[in-house]
């Protein structure tokens, strides 16, 4: 669904690149768009202009009551910008703008987590323990997350009942994963940890007695006890 979505947006963008383009191009003239700026978008006297012609129709979509263009520009093209501002197409263009920027910062805050989580590598497993050297698997998870500006719970049962549930097969990279590791399975949760990638997820390991990745494919002792993930750093496009 989210490789659908994708496409459809890319075609959006490709078609408000094309019909911003060819409207500059029809109306081309140095002293048009000569004196334009907005938000730091200045339109220099040159073709390179061109491939800035876009910003203009995003800006003029994003501060509809300010004025965008200068008064060279011929009513014409103005009368275009206007149609085109009104128009589905444009709507879907403001829909494919504030996705971007939402899947920006969702993967900025999943790199965060992830870069900070493995400068942790090799840190002694404590019980009980939450940093700044040592720590346990939830202390360990809060800890992580919380560089990104998420506060989970203290222990990895309450830590369970946050975000949203995911199967296995729909994990990404930043949702925690949880495991059943009682000698005899109970379907409890008592130890988490954070999905990284390509079935590699890093945790504070008491068996291991530090903070280390595991390889789902490589270890099946933690499929097996694997009860479910959590997604708190939440995807801009959901399937």
């Amino acid at each position: 669904m989210n490789l659908v979505k994708n496409f459809l947006f890319s075609i959006i963008a490709i078609q408000v690149l094309v019909v911003g383009q060819l409207s500059f191009i029809k109306y081309w003239d140095n002293g048009y768009f000569a004196n334009l700026m907005h938000n730091g978008f200045l339109m220099v006297q040159d073709h390179s202009a061109i491939a800035q012609f876009p910003l203009v129709i995003e800006a003029s979509l994003l501060h509809p009551t300010k004025e965008i263009l200068t008064t060279s520009l011929p009513s014409q093209i103005r009368k275009e910008l206007k149609a085109f501002t009104s128009s589905q197409l444009s709507n879907d263009y403001l829909t494919l703008i504030h996705l971007h920027r939402q899947h920006q910062a969702h993967e900025g805050a999943c790199s965060k987590v992830e870069h900070y989580a493995k400068k942790h590598l090799g840190f002694k497993y404590v019980w009980g323990a939450t940093g700044p050297k040592r720590f346990d698997c939830s202390g360990f998870t809060q800890k992580v997350y919380k560089v990104a500006g998420i506060k989970i719970p203290r222990n990895s049962r309450a830590q369970a009942k946050v975000g949203q549930y995911i199967k296995y097969e729909n994990l990404q990279k930043g949702d925690m994963v949880f495991f059943d590791t009682n000698r005899k399975k109970t379907g409890r949760v008592n130890h988490v940890g954070i999905y990284l990638e390509d079935g590699k997820f890093i945790h504070a390991s008491s068996g291991s007695k530090k903070v280390v990745i595991t390889n789902f494919r490589k270890r099946a002792y933690y499929k097996s006890r694997f009860l479910w993930g959590r997604r708190i750093i939440k995807s801009s496009i959901e399937g």
